[in-house]
């Protein structure tokens, strides 16, 4: 259960808060959205794929030639060939997680990040970083981070049944892992035998 966040954002040249992706309505019946003035945008059900820093998602798009004719269409997108709408393969899971914070609002102060970075600033004492440059950062917060969680894990569910699940779960992350580590591991043998032919050169050149 995590907090929802806000579907785009409004701003004078392009999407206004009357039409962002929220104020859309989709239908599963007829895997259609239906735009604030009533209109309906349609799929042609063919996947794409975005890939960003963080990995890579699927989602179809959704669009109608009715915009090129909407009187305003300058409230709801800048682009001249019309508004498009994106829908990731987990747009499901995401409604129906924001479907329980919405039924859970008593829980809100319970899940926002404030309490996270609280108890990590000051009862952990992380208040700086001990590295330097973004990619170091960014690993060393990792960590912190994967600590929390860890703890945070083990206060909800206790260290047996953290284990229990451990040992159950079909990690989608394993092959990708393994491939890494003998990637590396090749990496490190060919160093490996280039500084050793760069030793037998040098002694070589030195006799």
């Amino acid at each position: 259960m995590v907090a929802q966040p806000e579907q785009g954002k409004s701003n004078e040249n392009g999407t206004t808060k009357a039409y962002l992706v929220a104020k859309f309505q989709y239908n599963h019946t007829t895997d259609t959205y239906t735009c604030p003035q009533r209109e309906t945008l349609k799929t042609t059900g063919h996947w794409h794929k975005k890939t960003t820093d963080k990995g890579s998602y699927e989602f179809k798009r959704y669009r109608t030639p009715k915009c090129r004719e909407c009187p305003v269409q300058h409230l709801c997108t800048s682009r001249t060939a019309g508004r498009d709408i994106d829908r990731s393969q987990y747009a499901d899971a995401v409604a129906e997680n924001n479907k329980r914070y919405h039924d859970n609002a008593q829980l809100y102060r319970q899940e926002i990040n404030e309490h996270i970075f609280g108890t990590i600033k000051r009862q952990w004492g992380y208040n700086h970083t001990n590295l330097t440059g973004l990619e170091k950062v960014n690993g060393e917060h990792s960590l912190i981070m994967l600590v929390y969680n860890i703890k945070r894990s083990i206060n909800i569910l206790g260290v047996p049944e953290l284990i229990a699940k451990l040992k159950k779960w079909n990690s989608p992350y394993k092959a990708k892992v393994l491939f890494l580590l003998k990637t590396m591991y090749l990496k490190s043998k060919l160093e490996c035998v280039f500084l050793s032919n760069q030793s037998i050169s040098l002694k070589i050149t030195t006799c």
